[in-house]
């Protein structure tokens, strides 16, 4: 019985996929789901340019679609089932294997993102259980993206650190309608500023788990996959919730020595995100991205400076801090009765540390977005390139011109400086 029988027993939703036996040695697996795409080749090509790590690596692309699709969407998958098997076979290298599962169509509730994700990584979990390798990495790619040529060996060196459970990994989207060109579509230099603004206002308000949470950027070992429970079925917003998961257990680091490159195309296929971000924009004169005032995140910061406050202290001494806090953020915890859920807190906190973990358990990153949402009944949404230029101010980061300018200041902060837990 392997280290994920359990798991495996439990939560995977199909036997496997894939027949042959992994090769002695595999300690890496990159899941690509893959729905209606007719660049997956691209993907392919990219990641077997890549330098190799010291192991053999495997590929699962995982073609999916919902019940009652259209036939345009599966004559696509057809195709791609077909293209794919005869890419691998040109290319084959037992060092670098590609499988290609073309799962049944899956329900109209769940289809999505998270379920072909799930599929994928589930029949990578299976893969590692027969070689008992809860150190296997699996890596979560999209078959629109590429990567850079030492992306393999940096995430090998990634993991050879001990207590590693998994990372994020460094992206950059191209400035183009499609991944061929670097011109022509400032919109997505706003979005991409948009997402680095909203990571690094969290860390610079202090929480602990800002990370960012891309589909295609992140990686986590087989062991820890299994005993969080995997990945959900959600049609969007998958790697959010998954990846929060993980961060709690620490172990968690971000991987800026190598890039993925998501596109920034425009898409229907989720109801968020880049994709549904880029349809949006594009049909208006003005693109412009509003954001949350770094005014919200000063408040946040209060808080979280204050937390070890709450410590050991009795009811009558919260509710005191809480006064002190600025009005928004009291009426928020009052709402939400934090109080009470603080008291819970030092019931089971037999020390700072403790307390501290069961407080962000509490106030995680979607109760921290709840609180965004919150405050805009007191604070205005601001243009992204206002946030974000105010924000940079705020930590004596020059100011460059141009929505290009500020998110080339972002990069490279973000790139320069590594975020862990």
């Amino acid at each position: 019985m392997g280290f994920a029988s359990e798991y495996l027993g439990k939560h995977s939703f199909y036997k496997p996929f894939i027949m042959d036996a992994p090769q002695s040695g595999v300690s890496m697996i990159v899941v690509i789901p893959c729905f209606n795409e007719t660049g997956i080749i691209d993907s392919l090509v990219s990641l077997f340019k890549a330098h190799r790590p010291s192991f053999p690596l495997e590929l699962i692309v995982v073609v999916n679609s919902p019940e009652g699709s259209c036939s345009t969407i599966t004559e696509q998958n057809k195709k791609t089932v077909v293209q794919v098997q005869q890419w691998s076979a040109v290319h084959y290298d037992p060092g670098f294997r590609v499988h290609v599962i073309d799962v049944p169509p899956f329900p109209a509730k769940h289809a999505g993102a998270g379920f072909a994700r799930k599929t994928g990584m589930d029949e990578a979990v299976h893969r590692f259980n027969l070689l008992n390798n809860k150190q296997g990495i699996i890596v979560s790619f999209d078959s629109d993206s590429l990567c850079d040529s030492n992306y393999f060996t940096e995430l090998e060196k990634c993991f050879s650190r001990p207590g590693i459970r998994g990372c994020t990994i460094y992206f950059e989207h191209l400035f183009g309608d499609d991944n061929s060109s670097q011109t022509g579509n400032p919109a997505i230099a706003e979005y991409e500023l948009f997402l680095r603004y909203y990571v690094q206002a969290m860390r610079w308000a202090g929480f602990p788990y800002a990370f960012h949470t891309i589909g295609s950027c992140f990686a986590v070992n087989s062991g820890t996959y299994a005993a969080q429970g995997g990945m959900n079925r959600k049609t969007a917003g998958e790697d959010f919730y998954f990846l929060h998961k993980i961060f709690p257990l620490g172990g968690v680091t971000e991987l800026n020595t190598t890039r993925v490159i998501p596109s920034s195309r425009i898409s229907d296929r989720v109801p968020f995100g880049t994709g549904a971000t880029m349809k949006r924009l594009a049909g208006k004169k003005q693109r412009e991205l509003y954001t949350y005032p770094l005014v919200s995140f000063r408040d946040l910061s209060e808080l979280f400076s204050r937390m070890p406050e709450f410590f050991k202290c009795d009811k009558k001494g919260m509710t005191k801090i809480i006064g002190q806090l600025p009005c928004t953020l009291e009426s928020y915890l009052r709402k939400n009765d934090f109080v009470k859920a603080a008291e819970q807190m030092n019931k089971h906190s037999t020390g700072l540390h403790t307390f501290r973990k069961r407080f962000y358990v509490w106030f995680n990153a979607l109760r921290l977005l709840q609180f965004l949402n919150f405050a805009r009944y007191n604070y205005n949404d601001l243009p992204v390139s206002q946030a974000a230029s105010s924000l940079l101010e705020k930590i004596d980061i020059p100011v460059l011109p141009g929505n290009s300018g500020l998110l080339q200041s972002y990069r490279e902060m973000q790139r320069q400086t590594v975020w862990d837990i």
